[in-house]
């Protein structure tokens, strides 16, 4: 009896597995091909049931799309709203909010969900001063990520290292690794535990052995600029985040050009929200394993 009792959970773990192995849009293939831009309601249904058991990337993202395609399907459509007892654009925002790591992104949906419907305004005036305020872990964080990016790999891994870091990092790691980030945490970690450079130490020269170590010559690993090689737009992306942690409401006008351009602050408007998302809003169909247009299901059927 007990080997048949081993079996099933061996079985039943086993199917269990299998089914977490499954890619996201596997697990939901059958749902997601049922959906359709006549019935808002039902990307926003299923982008609830996606989000309630989502522990990974790939399930927050497709959550997040899906909650993103109700807000711009159910958009100045009160019909919808009135068949589903709620009002599915401003909930559809409370839910990406909910999936925010960033707080700055998570504030500005909940205002865009109280400028939809005023049930979801907040009332509070008494708002301190200090919850503006980063973190100590937050500043050790960027901190962390501005050592490593300079070469000093050493102490960015004393800040790494920290509990509260490494755990604010896993948390907002959705934030620098955004759909449009070049950024990565997992490639900060590795170049923190690269740096300081392993000929130099970080002191850019070396004896030239060639000329019996009297003279000094550039290191040949750094090349006089230790730290990892970026690109233009990845630096900015490691700013950027920085920027989102520290929470700073003074910020310079140089900085302000360096991390987002001189763009003026987001204003709660629902047109932003598939750009802010980085969702392509035209793409609403779910077919063949990856999202189409109207268009190209309309010329399936046509051509079927």
């Amino acid at each position: 009896m007990k080997l048949v009792i081993a079996i099933l959970c061996v079985l039943l773990y086993g199917d269990k597995l299998a089914a977490q192995q499954q890619s996201v849009h596997t697990r939901y293939e059958a749902k997601l091909e049922a959906l359709a831009p006549s019935n808002p309601l039902g990307y926003f249904l299923l982008a609830e049931e996606v989000a309630d058991v989502a522990n990974k990337n790939d399930d927050i993202e497709l959550a997040r799309r899906l909650y993103v395609l109700a807000i711009v399907l159910s958009e100045n459509k009160p019909q919808v709203d009135k068949s589903a007892g709620f009002p599915v654009t401003a909930s559809a925002s409370v839910g990406l909010a909910s999936l925010e790591k960033i707080e700055s992104k998570k504030q500005w949906l909940f205002a865009l969900a109280g400028r939809i419907d005023e049930r979801y305004a907040a009332r509070r005036w008494d708002v301190t001063g200090s919850d503006l305020v980063a973190d100590e872990a937050s500043l050790l964080l960027s901190e962390a990520i501005g050592l490593t990016l300079s070469g000093d790999g050493s102490l960015a891994r004393t800040r790494f290292d920290d509990p509260r870091v490494s755990s604010l990092l896993e948390e907002t790691s959705d934030g620098v690794n955004g759909p449009k980030s070049r950024a990565s945490a997992t490639r900060i970690l590795r170049e923190a535990d690269i740096w300081p450079c392993p000929e130099c130490s970080n002191a850019r020269i070396v004896a030239d052995r060639s000329k019996g170590g009297s003279a000094r010559r550039l290191c040949s690993t750094c090349r006089g600029n230790p730290g990892p090689v970026l690109d233009k737009q990845t630096f900015i992306d490691y700013l950027a985040f920085q920027s989102a942690l520290l929470e700073g409401n003074q910020k310079s006008w140089s900085s302000e050009l360096a991390v987002e351009g001189a763009a003026p602050l987001r204003d709660p408007d629902v047109s932003e929200i598939a750009p802010t998302m980085g969702v392509d809003p035209e793409l609403v169909y779910f077919r063949s394993g990856e999202w189409v247009s109207r268009e190209a299901v309309l010329e399936n059927v046509d051509g079927g």
